[in-house]
């Protein structure tokens, strides 16, 4: 398939004022396969791995495989005339995105770590995004490269914003989702804090996804934009610990593809977990491990928010656990509140050193086998 030509995109929050776009680069391109480019100086980097080639793993393994599909066109999970993102797929080769905020929108002020991104071209696109939102903190790097290389290698567009994160939800009293919805939409929701447009996940979405564009049209990432705004039917809304609790409050308020949270939520007795969510409650997901200190408060928010299910053991129960949307795990691993996302503490499989322990878990709560 052919790329389209490059957008340049002005973004702006729902309701809110309008962020500046990002600048076009030189040739709108990034690397080639085989090995590693800077698109710009000013443009953040971008690597890029050829079917010979190799990606730094030293972190763990990712579990990539490739698909024998490669030359196939782009898929639709929705179905109907949408045909999917125009991603160009002559080329196969994984590509790797850092670059931050105030590169892809040059009004963003606050937590100007690296955004991640990526996009498996060795795999037929699912013509689905997800996002996924780092834990509570200012991190350096935004997101989890391993877990961003699993969600590409299942056929995923993959943005990690850095969003605002680092508040403390204890001097948020009893309206925790408040912050957490004002972090997000760049709206007044809470008297605490104070983040505007430009530095609220909403709008850094639309940033990123714009700047991709820009960096690889090979990838079509527009697509995933519906005029300014992120198009949140056609993204899997996703994170870990205070990612995974701002992960549910977004699919409180927005219609998403689906709601996949990772040692969370959390937030025990805080009203957003029992309002009437615009996303249905069937396309939440939640997966707890029982080393983790909060996995009671885990389990609290799961019945909180009425997941369909009861908890399940993964360990012991195969795919489609039941049908539960409530999942945990007892697997050895040296810390559970990070284990459940792929990175240096998630349980890899010992006869398989290259495969993580949880990719089935993952496929069926990110709905890759349901495509």
């Amino acid at each position: 398939m052919h790329a389209r030509a490059p957008t340049l995109l002005l973004v702006t929050a729902l309701g809110c004022a309008a962020a500046p776009g990002p600048a076009a680069s030189g040739d709108g391109s990034s690397s080639s396969s085989g090995g590693t480019t800077a698109p710009g100086s000013s443009e953040g980097t971008a690597s890029s791995t050829g079917t010979s080639g190799s990606v730094d793993t030293s972190a763990g393994p990712d579990g990539a495989t490739e698909d024998s599909a490669t030359a196939a066109s782009s898929s639709s999970s929705s179905g109907g005339d949408d045909p999917g993102p125009d991603v160009d797929l002559s080329d196969p080769q994984l590509y790797e995105f850092g670059f931050t905020p105030d590169q892809a929108d040059p009004a963003a002020t606050l937590h100007l770590g690296s955004e991640l991104a990526a996009l498996d071209t060795r795999v037929t696109p699912l013509g689905t995004l997800v996002v996924y939102l780092h834990g509570a903190g200012a991190p350096s790097t935004c997101g989890s490269a391993e877990h961003g290389r699993v969600l590409a290698a299942m056929g995923f567009h993959v943005v990690q914003p850095c969003y605002v994160s680092d508040y403390g939800v204890d001097n948020c009293g009893d309206d925790i989702g408040g912050c957490r919805l004002e972090a997000f939409e760049g709206v007044d929701h809470h008297a605490f804090i104070d983040i505007g447009p430009p530095d609220c996940t909403e709008v850094r979405v639309a940033a990123m996804l714009a700047h991709l564009q820009t960096l690889h049209p090979g990838g079509d990432w527009q697509y995933f934009l519906d005029g300014t705004v992120p198009r949140w039917d056609r993204i899997v809304i996703s994170g870990i610990s205070h990612g995974a609790s701002s992960s549910g409050v977004i699919g409180m308020v927005r219609s998403v593809e689906r709601v996949v949270m990772l040692s969370g939520p959390l937030d025990t007795g805080q009203a957003w977990l029992l309002g009437t969510p615009t996303t249905a409650i069937d396309r939440f997901w939640g997966f707890t491990h029982t080393a983790d200190d909060q996995h009671d408060g885990h389990l609290a928010a799961f019945e909180d928010l009425q997941l369909p299910g009861a908890p399940t053991d993964v360990d012991t129960v195969a795919p489609p656990y039941r049908g539960s949307h409530r999942l945990m795990s007892s697997a050895p691993t040296g810390d559970g509140h990070t284990s459940t996302q792929a990175g240096g503490s998630s349980p890899a499989d010992p006869g398989d050193p290259s495969a993580w322990a949880f990719a089935p878990v993952w496929r069926t709560m990110y709905g890759v086998d349901t495509q």
